[in-house]
């Protein structure tokens, strides 16, 4: 039985995660895990598993948390909880489930004692991947990815020689407004941004998938985990999301991965890997599906791809200030600070305008990296309120 830490229990990933549990008890058991704000959801997590480590984020939340268990439980806080977490001697297998940048740290301390990590955080890897991968490989760690596209493409690359491999595709469905012409773009409302048509996720990485900002990261973290250059990594649109990832070979064969939409399955290959375990997911039924439908990107409409293709080829915090401009952002529009079409705008503004600091090693200075993105946020933060036509 291997012990769990889940990171970000009571968002779409943990509630994942659990089911994957649930479906296989005899394997696994829940050391750890921690959540945001949703202190009600952790608590009825932490009865049905009896989970003896907790992290929340505020000090407020400790004794309102602890009264309310049936049982005793040690309860950590903020930056430094999820740090002791992670590092537990008994914890095998941590899964990061939690968005932003926070994830960072945590990712990094788990990595350092040795851990598997199941990664579904995208800045972590987008901001410090180099670092990630090095440390890992220095204390025998292990970096599995659990994005769907990610998995589905580890996967493929499990049994292939790089050296015959042509390119890499990760596939997108497009978001809610592929089809909507550009000139009504300026009309699209958070709400309408938040209903992706074939995933429940997020509001930020909601919003990110209608921009294809998302896609764009998934680009830049695609270059972390699997080495490849970013004109061997490409996105096709399948509005479908039955194809999550495909590997075209030197000698033109396609191979691709096709499954259901279900978060479960690359979850439970991140747990159990090399192995593979039954699962209750929707089963894909191929003579029902009558074809496949895949289409190159519009760039002139969806500009957020591109900008992330050209802070990856710019190399170096390019593509830190991509991802916290974004944050910034997307903040902004959930808000109704900003219009939709101005995402873009504001991000190509940041990217062209924002002065980098001098950084003779940030490479291996997470200090650095934290400390420059809080400055991009903050110019990308006056510069919209600085802008008179958002």
């Amino acid at each position: 039985m291997k012990n769990l830490v889940i990171l970000g229990i009571t968002g779409s990933i943990g509630n994942s995660t659990l089911k994957v549990v649930q479906a296989h008890p005899e394997k696994f058991r829940i050391l750890g895990a921690s959540c945001r704000s949703k202190i009600e959801a952790l608590e009825e997590i932490a009865r049905s598993f009896k989970i003896p480590y907790l992290v929340v984020e505020e000090l407020s939340s400790v004794e309102k948390l602890k009264s309310s268990l049936d049982y005793k439980a040690e309860v950590l806080v903020g930056e430094e909880g999820l740090k002791t977490l992670v590092q537990l001697e008994e914890a095998e297998i941590i899964v990061i489930g939690i968005s932003g940048i926070k994830a960072l740290l945590p990712t990094y301390y788990a990595l350092k004692a040795g851990k598997r990590v199941a990664i579904a955080n995208k800045e972590s890897l987008i901001v410090a991947g180099d670092i990630l991968k090095k440390i890992a490989k220095e204390a025998k760690a292990e970096l599995l990815p659990v994005d769907s596209e990610h998995s589905s493409i580890f996967q493929l690359l499990q049994k292939e020689k790089k050296e015959q491999v042509k390119r890499i595709i990760l596939t997108a469905s497009g978001g809610p407004f592929y089809r909507l012409p550009l000139e009504e773009f300026v009309k699209i409302t958070p709400e309408m941004a938040v209903k992706h048509p074939n995933w429940k996720m997020g509001a930020k990485i909601s919003v990110d998938s209608a921009t294809l900002m998302n896609k764009g990261f998934e680009v830049l973290e695609a270059k972390v985990l699997f080495d490849f250059p970013l004109e061997k990594i490409e996105v096709l649109i399948h509005p479908q999301s039955l194809v999550h990832g495909l590997v075209e070979l030197i000698d033109g064969s396609i191979l691709m991965h096709l499954s259901s939409p279900d978060m479960q399955l690359p979850i439970s290959y991140a747990l159990n890997y090399p192995e593979r375990v039954k699962l209750q997911v929707p089963k894909v039924q191929l003579e029902k599906i009558g074809s496949l439908v895949f289409e190159a990107p519009d760039l002139e409409k969806f500009p957020c791809l591109k900008l992330a293709y050209e802070a990856g080829q710019k190399g170096g915090v390019y593509p830190l200030i991509l991802e916290a401009a974004d944050e910034v952002v997307v903040e902004a529009f959930l808000q109704k600070r900003i219009t939709f079409d101005k995402i873009p705008y504001f991000l190509a503004k940041t990217l062209d305008g924002f002065k980098i600091p001098e950084m003779p090693s940030y490479k291996e200075d997470l200090s650095f990296i934290l400390k420059l993105h809080k400055e991009v946020c903050l110019y990308v933060e006056n510069l919209i309120k600085g802008n008179k036509t958002c």
